[in-house]
């Protein structure tokens, strides 16, 4: 068993507050601010296990990437442990930021297996995010600068049919909040959370914008694309939901959600999916969120340090190459359980 992998801690910049109501102005919201010592907040091990299946005979080298939670102001890592006596690394991916536990197995079969199977264990801290009563956000640090998420993704064009329906929708309106505010409440009016034929779950903001349904990916694909193309900064994050009413279990799939970026606030999270699946948060959902959940990774398109394929459109499970060819036949599970919070255990 490897001993605590420590890193040091990632300042990021994430912290937002905007209205709940388009006629509430935000400058209300500062008085009231809330430090993150008071917010609600989670603590649990996450257990990432997965096994690198129908490995080649003759294989030889076996590099896997495995996305690390990031520590900033709404969450913390604490520690990170992981499972057998293999060579590994942690390593920084400039371009958003996000970090990867790199393991490389050479002599992939000494003992004949066509099996090999890992197990990371994370402990974080997740907290509620209360927009409205927090304090402004600080500058942004460099992988968080707004510009850069202004540009086209290959799966969230900011053109055509998506300008066109940003435009109409809120076009007229000139603040960037209110903007936010309604290109958000027409996704969670329109767009149906429907895991049914193909096409959903790639993160493909036309395929929203068309057929008006998908999964987590699709919609806020389709609000940051739009969003984008008002001028209006925003991004993908990634990550990993945790049952609201339960001290452990099983994870069965990955979550993801949207930030947008306000000049005199700073990153501002959206969950327009889990808005439409239940009416009732729409409110608390932007520009607001629980702590049941653990974000991994920022951004889309992400190139893997160290790696020459092409960029992943997004990282949450694994990602595997023998002999410098990508292997697909990966089996990942997720588990959490939770963990008795300790404020003075140290962030990596």
């Amino acid at each position: 068993m490897a001993g605590f992998l420590r890193t040091s801690m990632k300042a990021a910049v994430a912290v937002a507050a905007i209205s709940a109501a388009l006629a509430l102005k935000v400058h209300h919201a500062s008085r009231s601010a809330d430090s993150v010592q008071t917010r609600p907040k989670r603590t649990v091990e996450i257990t990432y296990s997965f096994s690198v299946c129908d490995i080649p005979e003759r294989a030889q080298r076996m590099r896997i990437w495995v996305p690390v939670p990031p520590s900033n102001s709404h969450q913390q890592l604490h520690d990170m442990i992981l499972g057998g006596d293999w060579t590994y690394r942690i390593v920084d991916e400039p371009q958003f930021g996000n970090r990867f536990l790199i393991i490389d197995v050479n002599n992939v079969r000494p003992s004949g297996s066509r099996e090999a199977a890992f197990c990371v264990k994370f402990r974080v801290t997740r907290h509620a995010i209360q927009t409205l009563r927090e304090h402004p956000s600080a500058p942004p640090a460099a992988q968080d600068e707004p510009a850069r998420y202004l540009a086209a993704n290959r799966l969230i064009p900011i053109d055509g049919r998506i300008a066109a329906e940003a435009q109409r929708i809120a076009g007229h309106l000139r603040h960037p909040l209110n903007q936010a505010r309604i290109l958000y409440d027409n996704i969670v009016a329109t767009i149906h959370y429907d895991k049914s034929g193909t096409g959903w779950g790639r993160g493909d903001a036309l395929y929203a914008c068309d057929l008006r349904k998908g999964n987590c990916t699709d919609f806020h694909s389709l609000f940051i694309a739009q969003a984008r193309a008002l001028g209006i900064p925003a991004r993908f994050i990634m990550g990993l939901p945790l049952a609201e009413d339960e001290n452990q279990g099983v994870i069965a799939g990955y979550h993801c959600w949207g930030e947008f970026y306000l000049p005199d606030r700073g990153w501002c999270p959206i969950d327009a999916s889990e808005a439409g699946k239940f009416p009732q948060k729409k409110d608390q959902l932007f520009c607001g969120l629980d702590e049941h959940r653990v974000a991994f990774t920022t951004g889309r398109d992400i190139k893997l340090p160290g790696s020459t394929a092409e960029p992943m459109n997004y990282v949450i499970y694994p990602y595997v190459e023998i002999d410098g060819r990508a292997h697909d036949d990966v089996q990942t599970t997720f588990f959490f359980k939770n963990y008795p919070a300790d404020t003075s255990s140290q962030v990596l």
